[in-house]
């Protein structure tokens, strides 16, 4: 999956969980404080992330400001 797709992939994810939330979310949108990330989210988030590269998942507390934007998120679970 390229950077891209996992971008593109990553918006309609959140636009589907926070539909209330208006405004393109950017690579580098700070997820937790516009709102489109909570600890229910971040579940979500790792189960898609789980879908996305077809194993589980294993994070710990140093892997968490991975999650505050797609970026960080790509870069530490997707890119090479």
């Amino acid at each position: 999956m390229t950077e891209a797709e996992f971008y593109e992939r990553m918006r309609a994810f959140l636009r589907e969980r926070r539909p209330d939330l208006s405004g393109d979310v950017e690579p580098t949108t700070q997820l937790w404080q516009a709102g489109y990330l909570d600890s229910f989210g971040l579940i979500e988030t790792l189960s898609l992330l789980e879908e996305l590269t077809g194993h589980p998942v294993q994070i710990g507390a140093d892997d968490l400001p991975s999650f505050f934007t797609m970026k960080g998120i790509f870069e530490a679970f997707l890119a090479g």
